[in-house]
Order: structure tokens, then C-alpha cells, then sequence
């Protein structure tokens, strides 16, 4: 060979055992620093008690809070990565977690998930129409009520005014209803026969009686 083709040679092999060390190097690391697999997660929320399906329910991965809702028949599907925590809650219910196995034959997983009931305390709150009993004070003073105003108020609340408004009101749409159906039900009962008479009828005499005392049969 010519002494001015060894440096050319020399090059040459130098930087071909560069390159297999880049590759191997290479190969050696993506081997190491596999990404894990993705796996679909498909299941069911039902309640702890009774086993009944969980609708609307929140399933989301916890590594970075995304996922979705269960259907109105509590089934959910969600992807998710190997060694991940899969969280589920629901207004009401006990949060749980579950965590995906790097182990599985196949990138598949089937999960039912119950959640038991949780009971919320609120705290006792009191709601008024005014925000302040100085606002109170103001809007009561507005209103400049004289005293044939406050006459007629007590006179409203009188309790034989009142019983008084009463009579003349009559029954209402369900009084009417029950009356109805109970006539019914008695000519049914009665039908094709002589219905009794309340003359001879003794609960008719005590309610009778019991009108005079209370003073019923005045009007």
C-alpha cells in the first residue's frame, strides 16, 4: 500500500468502529428505557350496599387528572399506563383507588368497582329576609302603618273571622275527590239492595250529638 493511503485507511476504520459503538450504544439504551405499554381499562362503578350500578360517576388516571364518566349503566372505559393509579369518586361516595399491574398477558384489564356510601355533615345555616336587623328596622319604618292599618290586621287574625272565611270557602279539589269516590263506593256496596238507614244507625247519632255540643249545626 502507499505510504500516502495508510492515513486514508486509518480514518476509514476509525470511523466505522465509531459508528457500530454509537449503534450498539444505542440499541443498548432503548432497550433499557422502554416505554411502558398502554392499557385499556374497561369496567363497571356499582354501590358497596346493594351492588347497584353507579351512574355519572368521575374515573380518572391520578397522574395527570384526566380520564371520564361512568354512563347511566355505571360502565366506564379509560386508557391508561402500566404501574398507573386510577382514581373513581362520586358525589356521596367513598373515594377509591386501584392501581393498573405491569404484569398482564394482554394490554386489556377488567375492573368492577364498588364505592361505599359516605355521609356529609353541613353545618346548620339560618337564612333571614333581611341581611341585618338594621335593614329590618329600615324597611318596617318605610312602611308608616297607622293605626286603623294595625286595627284591620288584628281584625284579619280574629279566629271567628277566620273560621267564618273558612265556611265560606268550601272544600277543596281533594276533599271534593275523596266525597266523590266514597258516595261511589257505597252505592257499589249497596247495589241492588236497600242502603241502611243512619236513623237506627248509632255512630250517625254520635256524630250528631257531638255537633250540638261543639256548635257545628248553628249555621
Amino acid at each position: 500500500m502507499p505510504f500516502f493511503q495508510k492515513p486514508i485507511a486509518i480514518l476509514v476504520l476509525a470511523l466505522s468502529l465509531s459508528a457500530i459503538g454509537f449503534t450498539q450504544s444505542e440499541f443498548s439504551d432503548s432497550t433499557v428505557t422502554s416505554s411502558p405499554n398502554v392499557i385499556q381499562i374497561s369496567g363497571m362503578v356499582v354501590t358497596g350496599d346493594s351492588l347497584s350500578p353507579l351512574p355519572f360517576a368521575t374515573v380518572f388516571r391520578k397522574r395527570d387528572l384526566r380520564g371520564t364518566m361512568t354512563d347511566a349503566n355505571g360502565f366506564f372505559s379509560i386508557p391508561a399506563l402500566e404501574n398507573d393509579t386510577i382514581t373513581v369518586s362520586s358525589v356521596g361516595y367513598i373515594t377509591q383507588e386501584f392501581f393498573v399491574p405491569i404484569d398482564l398477558e394482554f394490554p386489556r384489564m377488567n375492573v368492577v368497582q364498588p364505592l361505599g356510601k359516605d355521609t356529609i355533615a353541613i353545618d346548620q345555616a339560618y337564612i333571614y329576609p333581611w341581611p341585618t336587623k338594621e335593614r329590618f328596622r329600615e324597611d318596617f319604618l318605610e312602611l308608616q302603618l297607622s293605626p286603623d292599618a294595625f286595627t284591620i290586621g288584628q281584625q284579619r287574625l280574629d279566629a271567628a273571622d277566620i273560621y267564618d272565611r273558612l265556611m265560606e270557602v268550601g272544600r277543596d279539589g281533594s276533599e271534593v275527590y275523596n266525597y266523590t269516590v266514597q258516595q261511589q263506593a257505597q252505592q257499589n256496596y249497596y247495589q241492588g239492595q236497600l242502603p241502611p238507614i243512619s236513623l237506627f244507625n248509632p255512630v250517625a247519632w254520635a256524630k250528631f250529638v257531638e255537633a250540638l255540643r261543639n256548635g257545628s249545626l248553628k249555621r
